[in-house]
């Protein structure tokens, strides 16, 4: 992830900003599991300490950490709605990433920021893990709570379906019956993994994209931006800056779902993995989560830069060249890129992107 993700990453700061009453929902079913005995090897006894109680712990995974600033936001909101009921409880944060995320600056932001988690208790400890979120990522029934925001439709990459000549996304377009099962088996995949790390009695709270039917596609802010950004590469390929294969390809290794899939995986989840839904919402991230500007030029740019950010990293494995050649065609990607959006805007930018907050519980 760019070193810099921590400065661009209010687009996924707001989905957390405008459900933080679910996250709160969702720690409360870990206090009321634990008072009515339902989790009683984390009871930690409000006379004792962690260091004589050191087994009786909540767990909370977090995956899809990077650098940890939106991670904080959650934890406080969990660790410190625990500590109202039991204030000597010790508590274990696992922060999962892939392996080439630098944990480093995820460790440097938990110690360094000024509202981190760990000032809430000192029976606080973190710890990384570097592995795909399609891995099982720490022991069968270990975690009383899981959180994860702006990661499930980041997909292993299949050359097969994620391919658009007019997109860096692949939106709006009829699913082959081989895609459609593709993103299903991923999307199943994801979740059933989380139920084997949970505990029975834990709780999973989620985000997943989808696509959005009560808009036109072409009205669609984020399918906007993806095609915008495939057609300035385009133009870069006509002025021999890139080869035309090379941008044919660029593509976000996502799969943003249809209703119908999330759907039909929501009924397998439950019925073969024993992970009973507590409540789904459908949802719209504004953009005024990233830009309270009133100039519509400003807003553009602004989306155009965070996206970009969340893109950038997939784009380079697209670009021939050393790392300073790739840097360097980025630049001008950049400053190309600004002068098409002031002349070509997005419609409409109210909206960014279309969710699904889901709040499970591992049945007992």
């Amino acid at each position: 992830m760019d070193k810099y993700y921590n400065e661009f990453s209010k687009l996924q700061q707001g989905t957390i900003d405008n459900n933080k009453n679910s996250i709160i929902n969702s720690s409360d079913i870990i206090i009321e599991n634990i008072k009515n005995g339902k989790l009683t090897d984390n009871w930690c006894d409000n006379n004792n300490s962690c260091e004589n109680n050191c087994k009786k712990i909540i767990r909370i995974l977090d995956i899809g950490s990077s650098h940890g600033r939106n991670s904080i936001i959650v934890l406080n909101l969990i660790i410190s709605n625990v500590l109202k009921h039991f204030p000597n409880q010790c508590f274990e944060v696992f922060h999962n990433d892939l392996p080439e995320n630098d944990f480093t600056l995820l460790f440097k932001e938990i110690i360094e920021n000024e509202n981190s988690y760990l000032k809430s208790s000192n029976q606080i400890y973190y710890y990384g893990v570097g592995n795909s979120c399609y891995n099982q990522v720490v022991p069968s029934n270990s975690i009383d709570l899981c959180f994860s925001f702006s990661t499930s439709h980041w997909s292993p990459y299949n050359s097969n379906f994620h391919y658009d000549t007019d997109s860096i996304a692949v939106m709006y377009k009829k699913r082959s019956v081989e895609y459609r099962k593709f993103c299903i088996d991923t999307l199943y995949k994801f979740f059933s993994l989380r139920s084997k790390e949970l505990k029975s009695g834990g709780t999973l709270i989620c985000s997943v994209l989808h696509e959005n039917n009560s808009i036109p596609p072409e009205l669609d802010s984020m399918n906007q931006i993806f095609i915008k950004m495939k057609t300035v590469w385009k133009q870069m390929a006509n002025e021999n800056l890139i080869d035309i294969e090379n941008v044919n390809k660029m593509v976000l290794f996502w799969n943003v779902y249809k209703e119908d899939e999330v759907k039909e995986v929501l009924k397998e989840i439950e019925n073969e993995n024993g992970m009973k839904l507590i409540s789904i919402e459908q949802k719209v991230e504004p953009i005024t989560s990233i830009s309270t500007s009133i100039h519509d030029c400003e807003r553009q740019i602004n989306f155009f830069y965070h996206m970009k950010n969340v893109s950038e990293n997939i784009i380079k494995l697209f670009i021939p060249g050393d790392e300073k050649q790739k840097e360097l065609l980025l630049q001008i990607y950049n400053a190309k890129f600004s002068n098409y959006i002031k002349e070509n805007p997005i419609k409409d930018l109210g909206n960014i992107y279309s969710y699904y907050l889901m709040v499970f519980e591992k049945k007992l």
